[in-house]
């Protein structure tokens, strides 16, 4: 026998044979959704009404939120909030002016800046770490917005598969998208609690191989250090290509994201070096004098992966901003300096769908010589004049208002919003020798990223400092010594490596990196803004 139950918040339904109790239980527990309906009010202000109120017929008014429901002396924008970050389902109005809004608002924040908080609500929905369903509705016989006319951070919406609510066709749509708003609280995973970590414990460094010189594991008085600067907002990551463990073949490809020296192996490989203990440079160089720089780039584009899986490091940090604003403290955004090639960093930011702006030295092309600013939403700006250019979102007390990753070797054959580039490396001797031996380095580095690097704290990950690519950059920025307390973390460092990281006033930690950004998130979930300031 079938026993049906129906409330206002859906339909369960129990087997009569079943013999368990628990599973009978949760069988006649009605099904809830909770679902927040984000519009703008200039666009579908009526439209959101009226399907406010067809929703909460169904699933009741206190599981559908609109914001016409806030009541005097509530404070709108922590409701907002709150109510976005407890919902299942997010829907996101369309209309016929709803795009056309949103970049005269991008227009207008050039001149004044201010939030859009209908962008706002969208990018945490869409963030895979929100766990909420993000349904996109278009309202009337608007056509779907195409990927390329939405913001970067947006983009994903247009992946989605839309909803439509048409007013000759208005009570199928609705019980199609009532459907799937069913469907959607059926499939809600039951996740079960994780346990407690016993008051004062913490996660123990995983060992690491035995390393000449005694140089320590993280310990947690470290993991504090370099978690202040960065709640604080005061601290640059540095990240070069020993970011993976990939073993890569000249005549396989890749199996991963190859470093330095698999990269320089592979080169090797494919042409038919034979010398033992050339760093990635000179078999570069080799490659460029002998067989030309066609061959070399050619070679280097079919090593490098198009498309690669960010690891760990990379995660951790797309994740940041959110993590911060999710612990209760202020939302801080990080500059990346990045000598790798790959894009494997900003795809991490693209799933999780956090805004970023990118700088790539371009060292080919029409501005060989300039670094290029592809900011979250607008033009590429070549940046003529970096001793001048105030592009950036920096602020005056070195803030960020979005994550910026500086790409400061070139990068892969790329196209962002229309702006190609291909053959762009500094990778041959000759290469690294003219960028340290330019002009100053005020009139290569924009003075906002510069001045960023020269008032904070540093932290290298997945560089030895015998890289010549680091090496040039120290040596150009600061004169080879840091100026404030800096770190580096290494899985297997040696005595030199630490006498030079010591000599640039850089400490030296021994440490695999998956392992260490382990470490710092889970010191970073137990810091509460009322500690940090204890």
């Amino acid at each position: 026998m079938i026993l049906a139950t129906s409330t206002r918040r859906g339909v369960g339904r129990l087997d009569a044979t079943s013999s368990d109790p628990e599973q009978q239980q949760a069988d006649l527990a009605p099904q809830q959704v909770r679902v927040f309906i984000s519009y703008r009010r200039a666009d579908t202000w009526g439209a959101a009404e009226l399907l406010r109120d067809r929703l909460a017929n169904r699933f009741g008014r206190e599981n559908v939120f609109l914001d016409t429901q806030l009541q005097p002396g509530m404070e709108w924008l922590n409701e907002i909030k709150s109510r976005r970050g407890s919902c299942h389902v997010f829907l996101a109005l369309i209309g016929p002016h709803w795009l056309s809004i949103m970049k005269a608002r991008d227009r207008a924040a050039i001149v004044e800046p201010a939030e859009d908080y209908v962008q706002w609500e969208i990018r945490y929905a869409l963030r895979p770490s929100s766990g909420i369903s993000v349904i996109p509705v278009l309202m009337g016989d608007v056509a779907p917005v195409k990927a390329e006319a939405l913001p970067r951070s947006l983009r994903a919406l247009a992946k989605i598969e839309a909803a439509q609510v048409r007013e000759k066709l208005f009570e199928a749509d609705i019980e199609h998208l009532i459907s799937r708003l069913e469907t959607i609280a059926r499939e809600q995973p039951t996740r079960p609690p994780k346990p407690a970590r016993a008051h004062g414990e913490h996660r123990q460094p995983v060992p690491t191989p035995a390393s000449a010189g005694g140089v320590p594991p993280p310990d947690a008085a470290h993991c504090d250090d370099v978690l202040r600067q960065l709640v604080e907002g005061n601290l640059v990551l540095f990240l070069g290509s020993r970011m993976t463990a990939g073993r890569v073949s000249a005549r396989e490809g890749p199996a991963s994201l190859p470093d330095a020296e698999e990269l320089a192996a592979a080169l090797a490989e494919r042409f038919g070096i034979k010398q033992t203990g050339l760093d990635l440079p000179e078999i570069a160089q080799y490659v460029y004098v002998t067989e030309g720089g066609s061959d070399l780039y050619r070679a280097v584009r079919k090593i490098l992966p198009a498309d690669c899986e960010p690891g760990p490091v990379y995660r951790f940090l797309a994740r940041l901003p959110g993590t911060l604003e999710q612990l209760g403290h202020q939302k801080r955004y990080p500059l990346i300096v990045s000598t790798n090639f790959d894009t494997a960093l900003e795809q991490a930011f693209d799933d999780e769908v956090e805004p970023y702006d990118l700088a790539v030295y371009m060292a080919s092309g029409p501005d060989k010589g300039k670094f290029v600013h592809f900011p979250d939403e607008g033009a590429a700006t070549p940046i003529a004049n970096p001793n001048q250019y105030t592009g950036f979102p920096i602020g005056l007390d070195y803030d960020l208002e979005r994550t910026v990753i500086v790409k400061i070797h070139g990068a892969v054959d790329g196209n962002v919003d229309g702006y190609r580039w291909k053959e762009n490396y500094v990778i041959t001797e000759d290469q690294y020798i003219g960028y340290l031996s330019g002009s100053p380095i005020e009139s290569l580095v924009p003075v906002q990223v510069l001045d960023k690097l020269k008032e904070s704290h540093c932290l290298f990950l997945g560089y030895t400092v015998r890289d010549w690519n680091l090496r040039v950059f120290l040596k150009r920025i600061w004169e080879g010594r840091l100026n404030a307390k800096s770190w580096a973390v290494e899985p297997r460092p040696d005595v030199p490596e630490k006498d030079l990281w010591d000599n640039a006033n850089v400490r030296l930690y021994a440490a695999d990196l998956a392992d260490y950004v382990d470490l710092l998130q889970e010191r970073l979930t137990e810091r509460t803004p009322e500690s940090a300031e204890s």
